[in-house]
């Protein structure tokens, strides 16, 4: 075989690889096109945008922390993280919500940039982030909206500086306390399923975030919006199992049971979307933010 055979042999897989890894970027190219751009498409994909940090560490004392605050105004929108997760979950929305205000993301201890510590409470990391916000110099009254596991950090923050907090929301956040009280008795079979599962949550926020979950949840149940304005906003769940009435009872108890955490004060909405609705459907949640902060710059 003369060498120029042998070359053109090597050099068409090189070729074939080539056109396909093409094919691909054209085929992907098109798609993010027609999701409206980069942000849509990562989103529709459950994928927040890159998060570019503009931050810094504060010392607060026995640990330093992380915050990226942007933007100006009053009131100051305080974005909580869901478990095992940091500022940068809130890049779908950061930025949006800091064109209307001021808007802080933090890591908590052990999170991100922020120094760890020894297992704790909600209500010692919440005194952590007041702690924080003081040392940068950021000023209430705060929004406070917390992610998942966020919900119950902002449910404790509320509590413990209550005359500071003009809002909050919700984004489809852990409320343990509820499903134990309001849920479970609704399941039937599944009930042991059930408590099963959040057994297992409970121990897996207790590892990830170093928390004393025992001594949280009573904190938890201790704590209240009443008063404050309140922002509910909740993933669509349907339990297949179960007939038509048993979900319309579940969904009630849920409302229900959101509705009495601030009695009267409380907007409930229900999404179309997974679990990470900052992510998937970061609209909701910036409209949320902004008829809150609405409603505190009118009063």
């Amino acid at each position: 075989m003369s060498s120029s055979s042998r070359r053109r042999r090597l050099i068409r897989p090189a070729t074939v690889v080539l056109a396909v890894l093409a094919g691909i970027l054209i085929g992907l190219g098109a798609d993010v096109a027609r999701s409206g751009g980069v942000n849509p498409w990562l989103a529709r994909h459950g994928l927040p945008p890159p998060y570019l940090p503009q931050g810094e560490r504060y010392d607060i004392g026995e640990r330093s922390l992380y915050l990226d605050c942007r933007g100006s105004g009053s009131p100051t929108v305080v974005l909580e993280a869901g478990s095992g997760s940091d500022s940068a979950t809130w890049s779908a929305v950061h930025d949006a919500i800091a064109g209307t205000t001021r808007t802080c993301a933090y890591d908590r201890a052990g999170r991100g940039r922020s120094d760890d510590r020894e297992e704790h409470t909600l209500g010692d990391a919440v005194t952590d982030l007041r702690a924080l916000l003081e040392a940068a110099g950021e000023q209430a009254p705060f929004v406070i909206v917390g992610h998942s596991l966020g919900g119950s950090y902002a449910r404790v923050f509320a509590t413990e500086f209550r005359d500071e907090v003009v809002g909050a929301v919700l984004v489809d956040s852990f409320e343990p306390d509820i499903q134990d009280d309001r849920i479970h008795a609704l399941l039937g079979e599944l009930i042991s399923e059930y408590e099963a599962q959040l057994d297992g949550l409970r121990a897996h926020v207790s590892r990830v975030d170093s928390l004393d979950w025992a001594a949280s949840e009573q904190e938890l149940r201790a704590s209240s919006f009443e008063g404050i304005p309140l922002e509910v906003l909740v993933a669509a769940r349907y339990e297949p199992r179960l007939d038509e009435e048993a979900n319309a009872a579940i969904a009630t108890a849920w409302r229900e049971g959101m509705e009495s955490l601030s009695p009267g004060r409380t907007r409930y909405e229900i999404v179309y979307a997974g679990h990470n609705l900052h992510i998937e459907r970061p609209d909701t949640v910036i409209a949320a933010v902004r008829r809150l902060v609405d409603a505190a710059r009118a009063e």
